[in-house]
């Protein structure tokens, strides 16, 4: 792992987190970093957002940005090209789903169980304090409703999203990864852990766009902050960890940048313009 960022290298395709990497604290962009992003694109350097949300939320980012290039949503599960069309989805089948959201509103209570596929995002509870947060922090909403019946014409979820306390999480996920083992279970931060079906991650979305751009991954750079990007890090030649990412993130990272606060994108974008 290394600490300083490259003085020099080739970089012709960037991919992003979205949450503690390009956006800071307070859920915003830098005013610098924009214009950066911007100057980027202008160079036909694509920037493609890469994140565990939803794309209506990460669509908000991209006309935020001024950006006109595809997104990776639900960590790698479905991938939408310039015009918003489909080109990669993949889904965990509604049976299985069913029974899963069923376990573990039996076993774990206390945990806010989140469904997504496609824009829709399905809650038991609307006013759950966890939901009015991502809401916020997100600008989706969420409605309540059945997914057996909510998600039966797509006949699959994108993923589910686990929120609550670090000790609950932990819990969740032991006994999800002992029972459920082929699916994809990756924490996104402490209180948040996602669980999409086996194969979807990061690492996949970037494989497929870099072949999209014909551009290879050794001229590839990403950034990320969470244990869902560390796929994505390792996939490309140029991967950098948030100075406020984890330290197991970081040690997977082959260099590592400023936090997210401290504009740790934009240090490295400079050095490619």
């Amino acid at each position: 792992m290394g600490t300083t960022i490259p003085q020099e290298f080739r970089c012709r395709m960037i991919y992003s987190d979205i949450d503690g990497t390009l956006l800071n604290s307070s859920h915003h962009i830098s005013v610098d970093t924009r214009e950066k992003i911007l100057e980027l694109d202008r160079r036909e350097i694509p920037l493609i957002m890469v994140s565990a949300r939803m794309p209506d939320g990460v669509e908000i980012i991209r006309r935020e940005l001024g950006n006109h290039r595809p997104i990776i949503c639900y960590s790698g599960g479905l991938i939408l090209d310039e015009q918003g069309q489909i080109m990669y989805s993949r889904q965990m089948e509604l049976e299985l789903a069913v029974e899963i959201q069923d376990t573990l509103k039996n076993q774990y209570p206390r945990i806010c169980c989140n469904t997504y596929g496609g824009n829709l995002w399905v809650v038991e509870n609307d006013k759950n304090p966890w939901v009015v947060r991502e809401e916020r922090i997100t600008e989706g909403k969420s409605v309540v409703g059945d997914i057996r019946e909510l998600f039966e014409k797509q006949g699959g979820i994108h993923k589910f999203l686990l929120m609550g306390e670090p000790e609950d999480i932990s819990q969740a996920e032991t006994f999800l990864r002992s029972q459920y083992g082929k699916l994809s279970i990756l924490k996104s931060n402490d209180n948040y852990l996602e669980i999409m079906d086996s194969g979807v991650d990061k690492a996949e979305g970037v494989q497929i766009l870099c072949r999209y751009y014909g551009i290879s991954t050794e001229e590839a750079a990403a950034f990320g902050d969470g244990e869902n990007d560390v796929g994505m890090l390792k996939a490309v030649k140029y991967g950098f960890a948030m100075g406020n990412a984890s330290d197991y993130v970081k040690e997977q990272a082959t260099f590592v940048t400023l936090s997210n606060d401290e504009q740790g994108m934009l240090e490295v974008i400079k050095r490619i313009l």
